[in-house]
Parts: structure tokens; C-alpha cells; sequence
């Protein structure tokens, strides 16, 4: 067998064992917060008599109004599992009805159909936890106004500057870390033939079912914020239940082509990969008039590569439509005195994804600077537009991002 061969199967192996484990966190996410749930009672009976006396009713074990919130808990975590065991089989996949808990014997092992699988990590789970947080901000009501916050300035903008109705073909627009494909969506039902693009399992499952198979005619109700427990207005507040999705998907989808010819209907489809990889290729090039990038370009461990490729891949006189933050989720640890030489920090930090060594962070001004150097002109700015991202409305406290809207557009090289 050659080396190329080796590294293939090596590589399927990796991929077929980072789905099982996503799989297996939507599999055992009521587990998760059933324990989760216990933790928080023993840490109560830990508690010295005197403290507990004091406590809210609801809040000391084994009286009535404890366990009659111990089920409001436990039925919101059951919404929630109920919602992704319909994603897993959906997606052709076991659920949590196909999976035995096994922990009588103090082990962290469990079983499905006998087949001994780990618990999900808590990074995984976390990750669980995010979907359900961005499925209220792009699939519920409660959601609207923050979608309207990042979204309607990139649809303004896009119907603006590329009008679908004077174009003799449906202008192609790309929208990398799609997420759960509430703006891809949107642009989509204007007209405009779309491909979204992400890279998290996570999120690709959830879009799959959520585009595919949900509407707003049997909707599921869900408890997104359930695993909230810092600034926590009324206790009851996380539990509270959203109706997913707010519209129907497939009707969206639908809306807008029925006048239309079919050499002219306009496609809707995912891209599942890390965008780098995918759209750097020479297949990809000048084949997009726009780029609709939402909270995406600070995800770059190097934002100067990913305005290179969006150069490449946009057609001349092609746009980039910008809103987000500068927040750069690479930024790494900084070089310290007590480092020695930049390679004694490279090996001190080697447990880190690579990706973290090698990002920098650049300000607005100077990837404007880098923007005009790699070929672009910006045709509009604003500076500090308020915007959220996933935010819980009831919370006690609410990030507010004052970010970065830009529209910058390919000028053909001389």
C-alpha cells in the first residue's frame, strides 16, 4: 500500500470518527444536562443547614416545589432531544432512543446496540449548546431583531448594488460561514442564486434538517438557553420555550420561482468544508458577483489570505458585503519575557492548534489598506453599527458589538 494510500485512509478514519462524535453530543445531550442537573442539587445538600434554610423553596431537595421544577428542567431537556433525535434521523443517524447509559459501574463508557462508545467532551458539548443558541437567533421570533441588525444592511445592500430584476441571469452570491442558513435563505427567496458554506458538523446537520425537513405548520418548541446559569433574571428563564422554526423554509425556497423559467430558476445549495480549502481552487475563480460575509471574516487565522481568495473567486467588478466585529477567535497567547526566543514560545505552546501561533490581529484601518492592495476599492463604510450575535434577551448581561459594515468591490487588474 503507498504512503498517498495510508494518509487517505487515515484521513477518512479522522472524518469518520469527528462525525461519530458529533453525533454522539446531539445523542447525549439530555444526559448531559440530566447530570448537569444533579451536580447543582449536591452542591445544595453540601451546603450547611444554616445556608440551606434560607434557601428558595424550590431550590432545597426533596420538598415539593423542588421537584416540581426538577420536571420543567427535565421536560424542556427532553424538547430539546427530542429536536435532535429527529435531526439524527434525519440524517440517517442513531438517536438518543437508540442509545443505553451505562454508568453503574463508575465507567465513562456507553453502549449503543452493545457497541461500547465515550461520552462526548465537553468542548463537543458546548458545541451542542451553541447550535441551540443560534437556532433561536436564526430560526424563532425572539430572534428578529437581532437577524435584523447584521442582516438587513447586507440584504440592502446586495439588492442595491446587484439588482436581480436587470440581471439576464440570477447574479451568484456566496455566504461562507453560513451557520444555520437563515442568510443564505434570505437572499435566496430575493432571487439570487446562493451557496452557503460551513465548516462545523455542528451546524451542517442542524441546517440540513432545520432547510430541509421543519416548518413553521408543525413546529418543534425548544429551550435554547437552558444551559444558561450566570445572569439569570427569574430562575424560569432558561427554561422557557421558542417555536423553531418562525417561517416555513421550503415555502421560502419555492416563493419566488414560480414565474420564473426554468433555465433561469436560480440554485440553493451548502457547501460542507473549511472555506480556504474549498474555494482557493481554480474552479472557484470569478465564478461569484458577491460575497456576503456575516461575523465571518474576524473566524480567519489569517484574514489577508481570506481577502485574497475572495479577490480570486469574485468575478470583475464582483462585490464584498462585510458586517462584524474584529474579534479574530485565532488570537493566541502573547510572546512573554520569560519566553526566550520566538521558537522556545512556537514549542512552549505546541498543545495548540497551530492556527493560534499563527494569526495576527489587524485593526479595520489597515485591512482597509489590504483590501486596496489586493485589488479591491471600497465603495461604502460605517464604523461601530450595533449588532449582537446569539444573544439571550432575557440575560443580564448582553455583548453588544459595535462592528464593521463595508461594501468593497473587485476592480479588474490593469
Amino acid at each position: 500500500m503507498s504512503t498517498q494510500m495510508i494518509e487517505n485512509e487515515e484521513i477518512c478514519k479522522k472524518e469518520r470518527k469527528h462525525f461519530e462524535d458529533v453525533c454522539n453530543s446531539f445523542r447525549q445531550y439530555a444526559t448531559f444536562m440530566k447530570y448537569s442537573r444533579m451536580g447543582k442539587t449536591k452542591k445544595v445538600e453540601l451546603l450547611p443547614l444554616k445556608q440551606q434554610k434560607v434557601l428558595p423553596r424550590w431550590m432545597i431537595p426533596n420538598t415539593t416545589e423542588h421537584q416540581e421544577r426538577q420536571k420543567i428542567l427535565q421536560e424542556a431537556e427532553l424538547r430539546n432531544q427530542f429536536f435532535f433525535d429527529c435531526m439524527l434521523k434525519h440524517a440517517g443517524q442513531k438517536n438518543s432512543q437508540d442509545y443505553e447509559e451505562s454508568l453503574e459501574d463508575g465507567s465513562d463508557i456507553g453502549y449503543v446496540h452493545g457497541q461500547r462508545i465515550s461520552w462526548a467532551s465537553q468542548d463537543t458539548m458546548d458545541k451542542v449548546s451553541s447550535v441551540l443558541r443560534s437556532i433561536a437567533r436564526d430560526w424563532s421570533k425572539e430572534g428578529a431583531s437581532e437577524r435584523s441588525m447584521s442582516y438587513k444592511p447586507i440584504l440592502d445592500s446586495i439588492r442595491r448594488y446587484v439588482p436581480v430584476d436587470t440581471a439576464p441571469i440570477p447574479p451568484r452570491v456566496l455566504v461562507p460561514g453560513a451557520g444555520l442558513g437563515r442568510l443564505a435563505l434570505e437572499i435566496y427567496s430575493l432571487g439570487y442564486e446562493v451557496q452557503g458554506n460551513e465548516f462545523s458538523l455542528h451546524m451542517l446537520l442542524a441546517s440540513d434538517f432545520i432547510l430541509n425537513a421543519c416548518t413553521s405548520a408543525k413546529p418543534f418548541f425548544l429551550s435554547p438557553y437552558l444551559q444558561s446559569s450566570k445572569n439569570v433574571s427569574r430562575s424560569v428563564d432558561p427554561a422557557r420555550q421558542l417555536i423553531i422554526p418562525d417561517c416555513d423554509p421550503a415555502s421560502s425556497l419555492q416563493s419566488h420561482m414560480i414565474d420564473a423559467p426554468d433555465d433561469a430558476q436560480p440554485d440553493f445549495s451548502m457547501a460542507a468544508g473549511e472555506f480556504i480549502q474549498i474555494y482557493s481552487r481554480e474552479d472557484q475563480f470569478e465564478k461569484w458577483d458577491v460575497l456576503a460575509s456575516c461575523f465571518f471574516l474576524d473566524t480567519a487565522p489569517s484574514v489577508v489570505e481570506y481577502i485574497q481568495v475572495i479577490y480570486h473567486l469574485l468575478k470583475p467588478g464582483g462585490l464584498l458585503v462585510n458586517f462584524g466585529p474584529l474579534h479574530f477567535h485565532w488570537s493566541g497567547p502573547p510572546l512573554r519575557p520569560d519566553s526566550g526566543h520566538f521558537d522556545s514560545y512556537l514549542k512552549k505552546n505546541s498543545f495548540l492548534d497551530s492556527r493560534y501561533l499563527q494569526s495576527i490581529d489587524i485593526s479595520w484601518e489597515d485591512i482597509r489598506e489590504i483590501l486596496y492592495n489586493c485589488g479591491f476599492e471600497v465603495l461604502e463604510e460605517r464604523v461601530g453599527m450595533k449588532s449582537r450575535y446569539a444573544a439571550d434577551a432575557r440575560s443580564l448581561r448582553i455583548t453588544d458589538y459595535r462592528c464593521i459594515y463595508f461594501v468593497a468591490r473587485k476592480v479588474q487588474p490593469t
